[in-house]
């Protein structure tokens, strides 16, 4: 995945630059730039940021495997949290150790039903991690720069309108086709842009949450049980000795 996310990376900045190369002049050359540099900030702060997560939950997941193997226990908790970098990722390394204390201080409780570590990990956690409000403004700031040189565009075509004689005449609508061509072409910059944006994040977005997922899942099953499943357990033991007793 991190490759792909690499390609995808040199693609967007191959067409940027041909984007900016193309522009009809240096006025809209300046908004195609501001345009493309926040294409690429959004994709080194936003995509790549969350194809490293969907890499640390696929670490993670290989390293549970191995370790089980390795162990050949039922109680997997203490072998794994002995490790210091499951995700080897230090954002979610972080807080596997926050989960881990939780385990640590609720592990004498009278129930015996630990915290469950979605409590800590989950699609809230990850989006506040990764700035996803943020993220998504992104392909609309881009259309929003792309109207603002339209507006711009149509403001100098119309300005410099005059008829005072035929050579002004001829010059102004020289002006108002130039200010046009900047008008259009932001705007269609613009859109190209946010397309493109939006669609390779929620591409990876969602690629993140299936890793995301597998990983709880594998993480309950082999591990610690979600605090529903302790619960349907506690309440099945109770019952087989209140029957054990009758």
């Amino acid at each position: 995945m991190k490759r792909e996310v690499l390609l995808l990376g040199f693609f967007f900045i191959l067409v940027c630059g041909l984007l900016i190369v193309f522009a009809p002049d240096g006025l809209t050359m300046v908004f195609v730039v501001f345009q493309a540099i926040l294409m690429m900030v959004g994709f080194a702060l936003g995509i790549f940021r969350v194809s490293r997560y969907s890499r640390a939950f696929q670490i993670a997941r290989v390293t549970m495997h191995r370790l089980k193997e390795e162990v050949q226990s039922n109680d997997m908790w203490v072998p794994l949290s002995r490790l210091d970098n499951l995700f080897n990722y230090e954002p979610l390394d972080k807080v596997f150790d926050e989960y881990k204390g939780l385990v640590s201080t609720d592990k004498n409780k009278a129930t015996g039903i630990l915290p469950d570590i979605e409590n800590v990990i989950n699609e809230d956690t990850i989006a506040i991690k990764t700035v996803r409000n943020t993220i998504n403004q992104v392909p609309e700031t881009l259309t929003g720069i792309g109207i603002l040189g339209t507006f711009v565009g149509l403001i100098i075509g119309v300005s410099s309108i005059g008829f005072s004689s035929v050579a002004a005449a001829v010059t102004s609508l020289q002006s108002l086709i130039s200010g046009i061509e900047v008008a259009f072409y932001t705007s269609i910059v613009g859109i190209i842009l946010s397309i493109c944006f939006n669609l390779t994040y929620k591409f990876v977005w969602n690629n993140m949450m299936r890793d995301m997922f597998l990983f709880l899942n594998d993480f309950h099953k082999n591990v610690i049980a979600s605090e529903e499943e302790q619960l349907r357990d506690l309440e099945a033991r109770y019952y087989s000795e209140m029957l054990k007793r009758l």
